[in-house]
């Protein structure tokens, strides 16, 4: 007999949930508009609004997992929706992002352009605007955001507030390198770390440190014949690891010179800088010559040219950086460039032939050429004549090689007597160093000197006096002489120079970094390195607040964007000479941050060029000038040619004295401002030449979508082009607003999508599966 045994549970089942409460659910779901952020809340739209802009920077800077992030963070962020707490990494650079100044409205853009109207119409249209570009240009740098930022610590109408800094220090992750390809660099990297032992001792390396050795000693023409240089590495790589190597050896050679000299001029300092720097490239090119350390394809190697062993040197002292073997990379410039600071001699200067032409002014100098072997490898020969019967002969692949060849060995020949005497760089041994001022500084350079001291972990002594040149403007040193004198003082033009070269030795380290850990196939946008400019110093400058703690003479204005730029280069130099190449791996908040922000922002012009070149388009610029010598205006024109062949031209009117490039950057930055007034809902409020202008940018984009390739359209969706970043972000009435601004501004008969955009519109869709619901 079959036994059925039953369980019944005696829970009471959960009471249904009422329906008002589940009515007030919905309710205050549909309320849920805005999101707290630091206690202010955003309204939805603005926050998919910043997130949009920070996933731009984000794939600029090739952290694709963080724009991954933003653009799936900002399908939440919906009437309704309900999003958690951030990560406090996007929580910091919203705060940065909300902060800043909204762009201008249309109807502010408007206006700007009815009371300009007449102007506009008497310059063709292209008015001048200065409104806030939009995020998917470049912003252009007011000339008055340095001044705004920061107000003089002296000023007498005004009590004193000292200004807030921030103190933060940051360790550097270590550096993870992607492994080159065994058949690519073979075992030739043993080769290359036993000539770097040989002269710089013994050296712990790993095996993936050698195989990049092997990379490193490659020429550009090897990869090429290698068939590897498009799939597994690019000859971005040796690019990048060449000009990281410059960068190495210059911080190298001019930490040995001012440790020796103290020249009297910034300019001494910086033209022998440059002749060192020129020798060491050549002494350091032959010392790989030497050792057989230069890989070269079979064209190349029939005929190698100095620039190549000098190439392969340079992208050695590259991977010497990155791997963190810098005392390695120090001993070999100190062995192998010995002679540097011998000074300009008679025969190894930067310029022989102007020694000779001095020298035989009265004799007379003449030269004969004669040419040898076939047109693919033809040589030069050049025959130095004196009026006084002397001659030499020289050979080299070009006249002016002969020539200096020729000339330095006659000049060689001469008896001891009548050779040039060498001219050492005017300069004084280092005496004693400088010392703080004693008498009592103002508060905000006290408070300046206290915080660069808490921020860049300078507790030495010695430093104390370098961080107050740092801070002290040439116009102080000029007004009280006796003072600077007495503390052993000067102003910060030296430091300066020395700081410029420590900051583009960062930039190159942290860009190379961070592009090399991500593979060994960058594309030209990416691997392309930026040298920090004046503008981007006067950024870290007012980062650090430095303007409130300089010594400035009574006419001068310390919130000048050079004179902050200067000091910003002079506490980098103080910060180098006491810390080194710790600043790599061990740095403050604030000049991390800078580093990386200055890595992704392109200056209008070459935003441009990247632009054009995407969309298959070419362009050129031509020059109007006018004006005086001394005060001469250009005009720029922007000659544009798209893939069909039509040609716009574009120009903005000059404010002003200026330069060409100063006037390539204004029309090109107007240009992208343009172009992004679709996505801003900024049509209206353009002119109709900036609508011609619109129209035809859209245009050449649509027709040459269809050449791009993967890689292309991956920045395409990226850089927000084409409303790809409304469309990724699920953002479905935003696109459709733009559709339909598009739409009426190329006066599109019908809806039919455009067959190249809609497969990218399809391929996006398809990775985002959300948009078929939402559609």
């Amino acid at each position: 007999m079959n036994r059925w045994v039953g369980i019944v549970s005696l829970r009471e089942p959960a009471a249904p949930t009422p329906v008002h409460r589940i009515a007030l659910a919905i309710e205050a779901a549909r309320r849920r508009t805005s999101y707290s952020l630091d206690g202010r809340q955003v309204p939805y739209e603005r926050m998919r609004a910043a997130l949009r802009r920070l996933g731009q920077t984000y794939a600029a800077r090739s952290e694709w997992g963080q724009w991954t992030y933003c653009v799936d963070l900002t399908g939440d962020f919906f009437d309704g929706g309900l999003v958690g707490r951030l990560p406090a990494w996007l929580a910091t650079d919203l705060r940065a992002e909300l902060g800043r100044k909204p762009a201008a409205s249309a109807s502010d853009r408007a206006r700007q352009h009815r009371s300009d109207g007449a102007r506009a119409q008497s310059r063709g249209g292209s008015a001048s605007r200065r409104r806030k570009p939009a995020a998917s240009a470049p912003a252009r740098k007011a000339s008055g955001s340095a001044r705004a930022a920061h107000r003089k610590a002296d000023d007498p109408l005004r009590p004193y507030v000292r200004v807030v800094r921030q103190l933060a220090v940051l360790e550097v992750p270590p550096l993870t390198l992607a492994q080159p390809p065994a058949a690519l660099v073979g075992t030739f990297g043993e080769t290359v770390r036993t000539a770097i032992q040989d002269i710089a001792g013994e050296w712990d390396v790993d095996e993936q440190t050698t195989a990049w050795m092997g990379l490193a000693s490659m020429h550009i023409s090897r990869l090429y014949e290698s068939g590897l240089s498009e799939t597994t590495v690019t000859s971005h790589v040796l690019g990048m690891l060449d000009q990281l190597g410059r960068s190495t050896i210059d911080v190298i050679l001019i930490d040995a010179w001012i440790a020796q000299r103290q020249p009297e001029k910034v300019g001494t300092q910086a033209s022998e800088h440059n002749r060192r720097s020129t020798e060491a490239r050549r002494l350091l090119g032959q010392w790989a010559t030497e050792r057989g350390l230069v890989q070269m394809g079979a064209g190349e190697a029939q005929r190698p040219a100095p620039s190549v062993a000098e190439g392969v040197a340079r992208q050695i002292f590259g991977l010497l950086s990155l791997t963190g073997a810098h005392e390695i990379a120090r001993r070999l410039v100190d062995v192998i460039c010995v002679g540097l600071d011998h000074g300009t001699d008679q025969i190894g200067g930067a310029d022989p032939l102007t020694e000779a032409q001095t020298l035989f002014a009265k004799d007379g100098l003449s030269y004969e050429y004669a040419e040898e072997g076939p047109d693919h490898d033809k040589r030069y020969i050049a025959i130095a004549r004196t009026g006084g019967g002397r001659s030499a002969r020289g050979e080299g692949r070009n006249k002016k090689a002969a020539r200096v060849a020729a000339v330095r060995a006659l000049l060689r020949d001469l008896p001891p007597a009548r050779r040039p005497a060498a001219r050492p760089a005017k300069t004084a041994p280092i005496t004693a160093p400088p010392q703080p001022y004693r008498n009592a500084p103002p508060r905000g350079h006290r408070d300046a000197l206290s915080d660069l001291v808490a921020m860049f972990e300078l507790d030495d002594r010695l430093i104390a006096g370098f961080l107050t040149q740092a801070l002290t403007h040439s116009s102080y040193v000029h007004e009280n002489r006796t003072d600077v004198a007495a503390h052993h003082q000067r102003d910060n033009q030296l430091l300066a120079h020395h700081g410029s070269l420590v900051l583009n030795h960062l930039a190159k380290h942290a860009r190379v970094g961070r592009i090399l850990a991500h593979g060994l196939v960058p594309d030209e946008d990416e691997a392309r390195m930026h040298t920090p400019a004046n503008e981007d110093t006067a950024r870290l400058g007012t980062a650090l607040a430095l303007a409130d703690g300089m010594r400035t003479g009574r006419g001068e204005d310390s919130q000048r964007r050079s004179t902050v730029a200067d000091a910003a280069q002079s506490v980098a130099a103080t910060a180098w000479r006491l810390h080194g190449t710790r600043l790599l791996r061990r740095r403050p908040a604030v000049l991390d941050g800078w580093l990386s922000e200055l890595q992704y922002q392109h200056e209008p012009v070459t935003a441009l060029n990247l632009l054009t070149t995407m969309f298959g388009m070419t362009h050129h610029y031509e020059y109007e000038r006018t004006g005086l010598d001394h005060l001469q205006t250009f005009t720029s024109t922007l000659v544009l040619s798209d893939a069909r062949g039509r040609v716009h031209r574009w120009a903005v009117p000059p404010e002003g004295p200026s330069s060409k490039s100063d006037a390539d950057k204004t029309t090109a930055q107007d240009v992208l401002e343009i172009l992004a007034a679709p996505a801003d809902d900024l049509v209206d409020a353009l002119t109709m030449a900036e609508r011609d202008l619109l129209r035809y940018l859209l245009r050449a984009q649509l027709d040459g979508l269809a050449t791009t390739t993967a890689r292309q359209r991956i920045r395409i969706i990226s850089g927000g082009l084409l409303g790809t970043d409304l469309l990724a972000t699920g953002d479905l009435d935003a696109f459709c607003a733009w559709a339909r601004r598009v739409h009426d501004l190329l006066h599109a008969e019908d809806d039919t999508v455009p067959p190249p955009l809609g497969r990218l519109f399809r391929i996006m869709v398809r990775r985002h599966p959300t948009l078929l619901a939402a559609s």
